[in-house]
């Protein structure tokens, strides 16, 4: 929500609960002493079955009176302060409401005119009618300061993008070179034009018609000044400089140049003047360069559109501080004097702020809806000399509802239109360029650079042929041998299949038991050893001790011949390397446990390259065709956003400071002290609410940094705190609403940005 539909909805509310009593009152003018008021039952300006009358009130009027407030009830039903209407629907409810204010045909001719009559003068239906009024009256307010505050908001964005020029002399160029073609249409334009001036004051006079063929004809036609000013229009207001609007006598003529005297045949004094003044005019002009004239050019716009968004503030204050209530330093100082007239000029929101300090009454309704229309048509009009309306007369107050929704209905349809068109019709030559303008230079090389690509492709299609056959090859074997192959293998490992190995799981047991069997049958052979000797001798084989069998080899090396004879040396040898291979499979088997206890491990090394590569790429991918709320670039774009406009809050409520009139308070036509101070309050509310629309618009974008809604609705509430406050808070407590912003800052992540 924004801070109109906000502050509509406070109001709407506010009037929602005022509506009972004004209506308990109006029963209460109309029921005789005998008979008891009937409260009546409405939530919006709306009232149930009225209370039985006596005297003068009949069953038909009774009728008309109900039907009245039934019609008005289900108009009011379609009225939401929160999500205003645009205006052409809140006068399309209008007219449902007040035929009247949309139709001059007049109903009295009916044969029911009588009873409508005394209907139309019924306390009760009037209550009705004018809290019906009311309601429209607020959603109207919410409406003219949503609109105020998105113009702004527009001339915001246009002073951003030609911030963004002034600051680069690259942006600067290139927007030297998309504005070129039209400068060159109106520097021909004005070209065409001075020779059709001089053709047409030649055949006027006695002087010869100039040739299109001479060159002088062309420098007189177009002098430095107004070549420079045909080019850069903005040169002929800001410094004065002549311009094809000047008429012809601002360049002079061939004997206007010359300052030739019908007289005496010599140059005056005057006409020298003239020429030596413009003689240094032109030769100024010519030593600046385009992108000097480009960066003036640039600085002419946002200063035009800064002064005025400066107004649109001064407007937006106006309308913000209406409501709010004076302060009581602020009530003390103020005469009594001006207190009365501001009591008998009180708004609508003023009333409704203040009604639990002063009960509102019907005719103070009635004062308050009329004042607060008053107050928007002076708000939206363009000019002083606008075409007199119905508003233009505030001392002219209307006699019944039907006129204030008359007046209502001349406000959304005319007024609010009037003031949106004559904007857009006075910045039209200080918003950024056209679509096609900005694009042109782009259109003009796409061709260009999509022919030189295509030729070059075409040359070597050969060559990129093989190179997309062999970059589909190496991704292709990439994914295949560096990722999935490489997960697999973990997800086998997980599993406890296959794996390494460097020895057959039969290997080892099976050369163990050739070692006993080699062993056990040299015991039995050599030493004739009993079978409880052969188990204990078993055990020890089993233990690696080959004790007995080293012994024997020490002892047949003393007869080696002899023992090599007899075979007991060659037995206790092949014995000894039997028991080196059972040794190598017991140490290949240790290894290949730890081999396996870190194969999970050697998996993971193995793919984590590969993941990141392809983690790496899909970021990329992800961040070059995403360009929603979370890519980083926006969020940075809004931070910086959120900064600057905390800096501009602590510029604008940090105190004391002594701003610069601006001309859209010199417009005003204020004079005086007290005036002034006033004119720049409001501009200061305003620009302070601008500021604030920005945090707003943060908030409740995807981009905020949480999406705790409780620390959301913290940010907001602080927002709100500056929005009810601002400008007319202390010092003191504008230096902790600013402080409080940016410790916000630094909880959101702003710091940095800049």
């Amino acid at each position: 929500m924004t801070y109109a539909s906000d502050l509509a909805a406070s109001l709407g509310s506010s009037l929602s609960s005022l509506t009972p009593l004004l209506l308990e009152a109006a029963d209460d003018e109309l029921d005789s002493p005998s008979s008891s008021p009937t409260p009546p039952v409405v939530a919006s300006a709306a009232s149930t079955e009225p209370a039985a009358q006596t005297g003068s009130a009949s069953p038909s009027r009774a009728q008309v009176i109900h039907d009245r407030a039934s019609s008005l009830r289900s108009i009011l039903s379609k009225l939401r302060p929160s999500h205003p209407a645009s205006s052409y629907e809140l006068a399309s409810l209008l007219d449902q409401a007040f035929p009247i204010a949309s139709s001059s045909s007049s109903a009295s001719s009916d044969d029911g005119s009588s009873v409508n009559a005394q209907a139309q003068s019924s306390i009760q239906l009037q209550s009705i009618e004018y809290l019906t009024l009311a309601h429209m009256t607020i959603s109207a307010y919410g409406l003219v300061l949503k609109q105020l505050m998105q113009q702004a908001s527009d001339l915001a964005q246009e002073d951003e993008w030609w911030a963004d020029r002034e600051t680069d002399a690259w942006n600067q160029g290139f927007y030297l070179l998309q504005t070129t073609p039209l400068r060159l249409v109106s520097l021909s334009a004005t070209l065409v034009t001075r020779l059709r001036d001089l053709t047409t004051a030649a055949l006027n006079s006695s002087r010869p018609v100039p040739s299109y063929l001479s060159w002088s004809t062309y420098r007189t036609a177009l002098p430095p000044s107004l070549l420079v000013t045909a080019m850069f229009p903005h040169l002929a207001t800001s410094t004065g400089v002549p311009s094809l609007t000047d008429g012809l006598d601002a360049f002079g003529t061939d004997d206007s140049i010359l300052g030739v005297t019908s007289s005496s045949g010599g140059v005056s004094f005057s006409h020298a003047t003239q020429l030596a003044k413009k003689t240094t005019r032109s030769l100024f002009f010519l030593t600046l360069s385009p992108l000097t004239l480009t960066r003036q050019e640039i600085s002419h716009r946002r200063k035009t559109i800064r002064q005025t968004r400066q107004g649109l503030a001064i407007s937006i204050g106006e309308l913000t501080l209406a409501p709010q209530p004076w302060i009581e330093e602020d009530a003390q100082e103020q005469p009594e004097s001006h207190g009365e007239k501001a009591r008998s000029e009180r708004t609508l929101p003023a009333l409704l702020t203040t009604m639990d300090e002063e009960p509102a009454t019907l005719d103070a309704l009635k004062e308050a809806c009329w004042a607060t229309l008053v107050h928007l048509a002076s708000v939206l009009a363009t000019s002083p000399d606008s075409s007199p309306t119905l508003l233009s007369t505030p001392e002219a107050k209307p006699s019944s509802a039907q006129e204030c929704a008359r007046a209502l209905h001349t406000l959304l349809t005319t007024t609010l239109a009037d003031q949106s068109r004559t904007l857009e019709t006075q910045l039209d030559q200080l918003s950024r360029p056209p679509f096609l303008t900005r694009a042109w230079p782009y259109l003009l090389a796409v061709p260009l650079v999509s022919y030189g690509i295509g030729k070059t492709i075409y040359n070597s299609r050969h060559d990129l042929m093989q190179y997309s056959r062999d970059a589909v090859d190496t991704v292709k074997r990439f994914v295949i041998d560096w990722v999935l192959e490489p997960v697999m293998g973990i997800f086998e490992t997980v599993r406890g299949e296959g794996g390494m190995s460097l020895t057959g799981k039969e290997t080892l047991k099976s050369d163990l038991d050739s070692l006993e069997r080699m062993v056990i049958d040299f015991g039995r052979d050599e030493y004739k050893l009993s079978e409880a000797q052969l188990g204990d001798l078993k055990d020890k084989v089993r233990a690696g001790d080959l004790t007995p069998v080293l012994k024997a080899f020490e002892h047949d090396l003393k007869s080696p011949l002899r023992s090599a004879i007899s075979g007991s040396l060659i037995r206790t040898l092949l014995i000894q390397v039997q028991k080196v291979k059972v040794d190598v499979a017991l140490a290949m088997d240790g290894i290949e446990k730890m081999l396996r206890s870190q194969q999970l491990t050697f998996g993971f090394v193995g793919v984590a390259p590969s993941i990141l590569i392809l983690f790496a790429f899909g970021n990329w991918v992800k961040g070059f065709t995403r360009r929603d709320g979370s890519s980083k670039k926006r969020r940075r774009e809004w931070g910086k956003r959120c900064w600057l406009s905390a800096r501009q809050l602590d510029l604008l409520l940090a105190p004391p400071r002594d701003l610069k009139t601006s001309k859209a308070l010199k417009s005003k036509g204020e004079e005086g002290k007290d005036d002034g101070a006033e004119q720049q309050e409001k501009m200061t509310q305003g620009l302070v609410l601008l500021c604030l629309a920005n945090l707003r618009n943060y908030a409740k974008m995807g981009i905020f940094p949480s999406r705790d809604t409780q620390l959301r609705q913290a940010f907001l509430d602080d927002v709100r705190a500056i929005e009810d406050e601002g400008a007319r808070a202390k010092p003191e407590k504008r230096a902790k609403m600013v402080e409080r912003m940016w410790r916000w800052g630094t909880a959101l992540g702003w710091e940095g940005i800049a």
